[in-house]
């Protein structure tokens, strides 16, 4: 009866306001259904992400659909394991495991930006955990993409590359010049500065497809692009990576509507600006002035 109401709450109007239909990189819940139908670990992925959404809206039963969404992931990635003992995608299994993997990648990143806040330490180690998982989500992407073209998510994943692949530099941002500069002039080993420069190349592009696409689903771009150079400087606690952060948490901050994030954006550059202390506010400028709605000066 458990699984029963799961279900049925994800025909509810809150857990559907993760959906912008008027995206067209948005894909909508009746296809994730439709496969679930047939998936098993696909469907039990489903219903674990219908149970964290209840977990962020029940404080009395919190504690139980945490629980309980933990359960269900685990037994979805098992079934899915035993489904896929050899890592091959086909037209047969793409559209499954592309929904099954980034659904994973998303429910991760959830559960850390709400629950991995008991101080920015235990978030880094939740958040980098979370990242070495969705990179895979990178893998079956690139595995896929050319019999995804083929499929009902092809349009869906176009769009998603023209908001993401733009390189015309004409219509790029500034949100992250000012921290570029100051990491060019940073003492860092160059290899720490090439995963820096990387990270905040694809932050950019996050930042111009929010600013042509207000809504659109980029917002979970960027943790599947950052290198893992970047994520063992993270790990480390390396201030500059920090700071990365911290302006990628600009971007959750915009997306604070949708119940996948919350406040999770405000807390990453509350906690990471507490941590740094005053030697690092001139670097902190963008991501404190974008909590209060202003411009960076």
């Amino acid at each position: 009866m458990t699984h029963v109401g799961l279900f049925n709450n994800l025909f509810s109007e809150e857990f559907h306001s993760i959906e912008e239909p008027s995206q067209p990189d948005s894909i909508p819940a009746t296809i994730y259904l439709k496969h679930a139908l047939t998936t098993p670990y696909l469907m039990h992925q489903i219903l674990a992400t219908s149970a964290l959404h209840l977990s962020t809206r029940t404080p009395e039963s919190r504690n139980f659909y945490r629980e309980y969404s933990a359960g269900l992931q685990n037994r979805a990635l098992s079934l899915f394991n035993e489904s896929n003992p050899v890592l091959e995608v086909t037209p047969a299994n793409c559209v499954q495991m592309f929904l099954f993997s980034s659904l994973v990648g998303v429910h991760l990143l959830c559960d850390a930006l709400h629950y991995q806040r008991d101080s920015i330490e235990v978030f880094i180690d939740g958040f980098t955990r979370c990242l070495n998982v969705y990179r895979g989500v990178l893998a079956v992407i690139d595995q896929s993409r050319h019999l995804l073209r083929e499929t009902e998510l092809g349009s869906v994943l176009e769009m998603s590359h023209v908001l993401m692949g733009s390189t015309d530099t004409s219509t790029s941002g500034s949100e992250c010049d000012a921290l570029r500069s100051l990491i060019d002039a940073a003492d860092v080993p160059p290899s720490s500065r090439k995963a820096y420069r990387e990270s905040l190349f694809y932050l950019q592009q996050v930042f111009d497809a929010q600013r042509a696409a207000p809504g659109n689903k980029t917002v979970f771009a960027w943790p599947v692009l950052v290198s893992p150079a970047y994520v063992d400087l993270l790990r480390q606690r390396q201030a500059e990576a920090l700071i990365i952060l911290a302006h990628y948490a600009v971007i959750l901050h915009h997306s604070r509507h949708l119940w996948l994030i919350g406040n999770g954006g405000q807390f990453l550059v509350e906690s990471i600006s507490g941590s740094l202390g005053s030697n690092w506010q001139e670097w902190l400028k963008f991501p404190n002035a974008g909590l209060r709605g202003e411009p960076a000066s």
